[in-house]
């Protein structure tokens, strides 16, 4: 139960890093742009509607109509010649998304005829006011963009309905200023509606402004004004949600925003686009005209010739007419690939979604904590109960399913978050990870130290591949089995403290096992002074006679270098008997389910320790037998000592001694 709640903690720990991480700009950057692919991924045909339509002054308008008006900007005249058109059909609403801010000073020639300044203004209002339902644009400024030299009074009592309406009022942000229409415009505008757009750190427009209030007065967003405008009904907000007709728009707050990677100010709408500006198979997203077509098409209808565009083209669309042409500067990058997308277009989305009515909300605040504290207890749960692996794969199936998930809800235009309660979950896996490497790991670095001073490393190596293998049981092998015996330890026990003995015992043990080691041999055990090593097993050594006698004369060699470094210290010295037989044994772990030890026995084991007694009646140091020297393949010096019957046999057996180290003959090199 400590476990599991110092898991839980754990887990709770890294929701919360990741809930501090998602306040940093770049996290907040990654969020947009998951919600850029769910927004590309939930876009699509089925949802699209034909009663919008695109009038674009684009490049070739601009090319076509300078021999004919001049250069941009045109005269008002221009523009009314357009509005007269569309309302022949007529259309449902003309949004006129370019302002015209001051009255017209310039002469221009037309048709032959010298038009001023004001005629040209008092055409546009003229057409305005007899189409009936004109949208026209006011700039909401902010305060760093004024110019005070050009500033012009806000005439609000020419401007329509911008009264604030109940529930509105100190809702919305406010604008340092509003540049509306020329007064004469203003009046004859069915409505106006403000092109203020919000630009996110990373670069698209993914959000508007959906009123700004400017001394006390609203302004709706042109998208807002036209909705109002087709289907009358006084907006209001409840709550967080902003209410026009059947559509409801979720608002973005100050408490929402810094989850989102938004920014704090209060009240601002996400764009429900539709898709971006050309499909897939190259056709627009919203019907488009040229700006210049239509312009020929009514002077076309004003001589009396058929139009090659039919006004009744437009009957009961809602027409957005704006600047497309490179040169005028309206367009914005979106959350669609590397392209830019023109104002009007964009308002025509906003349009589009009021209309459908289809909108996009983030999720609550809380959500962004809530998940994330969820997603990294429940890895944590899993580690703690199973392994740090079964906590990765939990983790990964959490993060597809919240992926999943949050796409799902972004096609019914909810915006959950992706990158705090995945980088939650994340923390929590690397910090399960790291616990088990640093704490748990650790626990079980020290218990393979331990256990692995209690066998020889090839017993220890192979216990760990395999722990089936520490399992009872033995197999029969050949093999040779080594004793080696320290002489003189009763006297020097009698005589020297415990603490020295004990120490210099080992001194003594420590360097015996480097060299069996050396020569691939496995300690089995240490019986007081006495060391059994084992060749051949655990892991099979066709050599395994020749490395024990190898091994043998090295640990006489290295007890000389002990005793010559004890002498010079004052210290007693030591010597052994080693005996050494090869035959076959029974290897494997013996003893009890609890406790075992992997060891040899067999008769063969018994002549070895025999042979170890045998050192001190003719006073060698390595006796080996019979069995051992046939299978030896180096050669060495081996001298014979004859036959001798040992306890627990009836037959003789021939022993040698070994008094040289390896040397070069003709049966090989010694390998050992």
């Amino acid at each position: 139960m400590p476990g599991m709640l110092i898991g839980l903690l754990r887990g709770a720990a890294a929701a919360a890093v990741a809930c501090l991480l998602g306040l940093l700009p770049f996290a907040q950057t990654i969020e947009l742009k998951t919600y850029d692919r769910r927004l590309a991924a939930t876009a699509g045909p089925a949802i699209e509607r034909d009663d919008i339509v695109l009038v674009t002054i684009n490049d070739d308008s601009l090319q076509r109509l300078e021999p004919i008006v001049g250069r941009w900007p045109w005269p008002r005249l221009v523009h009314a010649t357009l509005v007269d058109f569309l309302a022949r059909a007529p259309a449902k609403l003309i949004v006129y998304d370019v302002l015209f801010a001051e009255a017209d000073r310039r002469q221009f020639d037309l048709g032959g005829e010298t038009w001023s300044g004001e005629e040209s203004d008092a055409a546009l209002v003229d057409a305005t006011a007899r189409a009936g339902r004109v949208i026209h644009v006011a700039e909401a400024s902010s305060e760093g963009l004024i110019d005070r030299s050009r500033e012009l009074p806000i005439a609000f009592e020419d401007l329509p309905t911008l009264r604030p309406p109940g529930g509105l009022a100190g809702v919305f942000e406010e604008r340092p200023r509003l540049t509306p229409p020329f007064p004469a415009l203003a009046r004859a505008a069915h409505a106006v509606g403000h092109t203020f757009l919000i630009l996110d750190p990373d670069g698209p427009v993914r959000r508007y402004a959906p009123f700004v209030e400017v001394q006390g007065r609203l302004v709706p967003s042109l998208g807002v004004a036209a909705a109002i405008a087709v289907a009358p009904a006084a907006p209001a907000v409840a709550g967080d949600t902003l209410q026009i007709g059947a559509a409801r728009v979720p608002l973005v707050t100050q408490a929402v925003a810094d989850y989102y990677g938004v920014d704090r100010t209060a009240r601002r709408a996400l764009v429900p686009y539709r898709g971006p500006s050309m499909r897939a198979d190259g056709t627009p997203a919203f019907p488009r005209y040229s700006f210049y077509d239509l312009f020929f098409a009514e002077q076309q209808i004003l001589e009396g010739l058929p139009p090659h565009i039919p006004p009744d083209v437009f009957k009961d669309r809602i027409v957005f007419v704006g600047a497309t042409a490179q040169g005028l500067r309206d367009s914005f990058a979106v959350p669609y690939g590397e392209g830019e997308m023109p104002g009007p277009e964009i308002h025509a989305h906003i349009l589009d979604g009021l209309l459908a009515p289809r909108a996009i909300g983030p999720a609550p605040a809380g959500t962004a904590a809530g998940a994330a504290l969820l997603m990294a207890l429940a890895v944590a749960l899993v580690s703690t109960i199973r392994s740090p692996w079964a906590a990765l794969g939990a983790g990964a199936l959490l993060a597809a399913a919240w992926v999943w998930a949050g796409v799902s809800l972004f096609a019914g235009g909810v915006w959950i978050p992706f990158v705090v309660p995945l980088l939650a979950g994340a923390l929590a896996v690397s910090t399960e990870f790291a616990w088990h490497y640093l704490v748990e790991g650790r626990e079980k670095r020290r218990v393979k130290r331990l256990f692995s001073r209690y066998v020889s490393k090839d017993v220890f190596d192979q216990l760990m591949a395999d722990p089936s293998r520490a399992s009872l049981g033995g197999t029969r092998r050949e093999m040779t089995v080594l004793f080696s015996d320290v002489r003189g330890f009763t006297a020097l026990s009698e005589r020297g403290e415990p603490e020295e003995i004990v120490r210099q015992l080992n001194e003594y043990f420590s360097r015996m096992v480097e060299v069996v080691f050396a020569h691939q041999g496995t300690i089995d055990k240490f019986v007081g002074d006495m060391v059994m090593a084992l060749f051949g097993a655990p892991l099979d050594d066709p050599r395994h006679a020749d490395h024990a006698v190898a091994a043998a004369l090295g640990m006489e060699t290295a007890l000389e270098e002990l005793n010559a470094r004890w002498t010079a210290e004052g210290r007693a010295t030591l010597d052994i008997g080693i005996g050494i037989n090869t035959g076959e044994m029974v290897a494997g772990n013996i003893g009890s389910e609890s406790i075992m030890s992997y060891t040899v026995i067999g008769d063969s084991v018994n002549l070895g320790a025999r042979l170890e007694s045998l050192t001190k009646e003719y006073g060698a140091r390595i006796i080996i037998s019979a069995r051992t020297r046939d299978r030896l393949q180096g050669r060495y010096d081996i001298r014979p000592l004859g036959e001798v019957v040992v306890k627990g046999r009836t037959e003789a057996v021939a022993i040698y001694q070994v008094t040289a180290p390896p040397v070069q003959g003709e049966r090989g090199e010694d390998r050992s």
